[in-house]
């Protein structure tokens, strides 16, 4: 299991969730540094909200969002798969009581295809996108099987870059213009190089 960069890219919101649970700051302690901390109240419920995202070895990625004033965290999942977030998140070392829901993933997928983002896979000597995917595991099992090479980005969908990377609260996203904002790249956290089907280095997201 790691922790993923932030922004990071989930195909669910918080609507989706399939784990929540009641828990202190300190409770939380077992998963580390959060990887974002929304300080904006206008963007929250009220308080501070921190961040945290993971995946793991089988492919299952999960976001948690807990929030400062309702002491409260909720989970969201990539397939939507409580027990399998419950399970990581006890080894995890959280030792607490969780309320999970079942979400049916093939209705759900196909009525809301990649809402949050779709990942782009480059082939390595391309020019252009190789192929697009809904989800990260789609994805990493396709490449594996075709033993390709290249890069894998995610890419917000129905708003910018730029927009997603400043939502986020990067400090170092300046204001611009529409000259600036059709030509702003960002640094895009997700992005991950693949060599004969397997990602490099895969605990770290590529420069």
């Amino acid at each position: 299991m790691r922790p993923v960069s932030f922004p990071v890219a989930t195909t669910y919101e918080d609507e989706d969730w399939v784990v929540t649970f009641a828990s202190t700051r300190e409770e939380l302690r077992p998963l580390g540094e959060p990887g974002f901390i929304e300080e904006d109240s206008l963007r929250t419920a009220g308080g501070r909200e921190f961040h945290w995202a993971f995946e793991l070895e089988s492919g299952l990625r999960f976001s948690l969002r807990w929030s400062e004033e309702m002491k409260y965290s909720v989970v969201v999942a990539d397939p939507p798969d409580p027990s399998a977030v419950v399970a990581a998140l006890r080894a995890l070392g959280m030792n607490t009581e969780f309320v999970t829901r079942e979400l049916p993933e093939d209705r759900h997928l196909r009525r809301r295809m990649a809402r949050g983002c779709v990942w782009l896979f480059t082939g390595e000597g391309a020019v252009q996108v190789t192929a697009v995917f809904s989800r990260k595991a789609l994805a990493d099992a396709w490449l594996a099987e075709k033993h390709l090479s290249g890069e894998l980005v995610a890419y917000p969908l129905d708003t910018s870059v730029y927009e997603a990377e400043r939502r986020w609260g990067i400090p170092e996203v300046p204001q611009l213009g529409p000259e600036g904002i059709q030509c702003f790249v960002g640094r895009v956290a997700e992005r991950y190089t693949y060599r004969d089907g397997n990602p490099v280095n895969p605990g770290v997201p590529s420069p």
